[in-house]
């Protein structure tokens, strides 16, 4: 029996990634509009450059936001792709 092989995306997007992501499951917030809105979600893992973040509403995420952890210092974030309901982030 042969083992799965990796999509084309999945394959593009280990080799995209320098640092490995550790699993998280932390609340959060998403802060935007220079702090005037805010929305809350769960970071689900971290890595040095990035994040796997799962909004409260992913259709009004918008794609540039403040990354609050709830017990961590917060992040400038934009989005590098939207799947389902969550979110690569890229820490800026």
């Amino acid at each position: 029996m042969t083992e799965p092989s990796l999509t084309d995306q999945d394959a593009a997007s280990a080799e995209r990634r320098h640092n490995r992501r550790h699993r998280a499951l932390m609340g959060a917030q998403i802060i935007f509009r220079n702090g005037y809105c805010s929305m809350s979600g769960q970071i689900l893992n971290v890595s040095d450059e990035g994040a796997l973040v799962k909004p409260a509403d992913i259709s009004t995420c918008p794609t540039k936001f403040v990354l609050q952890p709830r017990f961590e210092a917060p992040r400038n974030c934009e989005v590098v792709w939207r799947r389902g309901d969550t979110l690569g982030v890229r820490y800026v």
